[in-house]
């Protein structure tokens, strides 16, 4: 089964012009990245697979607004809203599944739409973080699994090394963060087999006795509730 055969498994029993979009977004799946596509043909599209009663076709939503960012698509957020009122049902799925793709794309790494950044921003006060309940309910009491919208985005794109990876200067400041901490607590051979663990990379015989003689030992005090909590109160 292809990447194609995969997504369309499933119609929903839209209008005229939701079927019409999504036969756009299907076109836009198989060709080469040559079709030409307007903002508002984005528009239309995200609105249709937002207001969609089939999680297949949802889980789609990620992978539009990766087109947007491989094409240099600005994402309009007067467009997207100005259909609906602010309590419309339709209007927060649009703005659930908004939030959520940029979470993801903020997590995998991946170049997000222009604008996508700043419309999440503005919706986090209302929703909060949707990315680690693995899961989120929309308007119609339907679920959208996180893990569907991850594998549709894959399935696009043929894995994740097709699109560029960008690093932020948050995820940078974390980074360079986390090595300052780490130097602070733990010797460099030290240092070295927990970032190695994190990684998921095998250790030798010596460097496995080591780890569990030493450095698990530290993390178990480091993570321990009350040295947390007697950390927040003395800083």
């Amino acid at each position: 089964m292809n990447s194609i055969d995969f997504i369309k498994r499933k119609k929903p029993e839209d209008s005229l012009e939701s079927e019409s979009a999504l036969k756009v977004l299907d076109s836009l799946l198989k060709d080469s990245g040559q079709k030409k596509i307007s903002e508002n043909q984005i528009v239309i599209i995200l609105d249709a697979l937002a207001s969609s009663d089939d999680t297949e076709v949802v889980a789609r939503f990620p992978a539009v607004l990766a087109i947007c960012a491989r094409r240099g698509l600005s994402l309009n957020s007067q467009a997207l809203f100005s259909r609906y009122w602010e309590t419309s049902p339709k209007r927060q799925n649009l703005e659930k599944l908004l939030l959520i793709s940029a979470a993801i794309f903020d997590q995998q790494g991946v170049k997000a739409p222009k604008n996508l950044d700043k419309i999440a921003a503005s919706l986090r006060p209302k929703y909060g973080d949707l990315l680690p309940g693995g899961e989120f309910q929309l308007s119609s009491g339907m679920c959208i699994s996180i893990k569907d919208l991850l594998n549709t985005l894959e399935v696009y794109t043929g894995g994740k090394s097709r699109f560029p990876v960008v690093q932020t200067q948050k995820s940078r400041l974390k980074s360079d963060s986390l090595d300052q901490y780490l130097d602070r607590l733990f010797s460099p051979k030290q240092k070295e087999l927990v970032l190695k663990k994190r990684d998921g990379k095998s250790f030798t015989k010596t460097e496995r006795e080591y780890y569990s003689r030493i450095a698990r030992k530290k993390l178990e005090a480091i993570a321990s509730e009350e040295v947390v909590a007697l950390a927040r109160k003395l800083v």
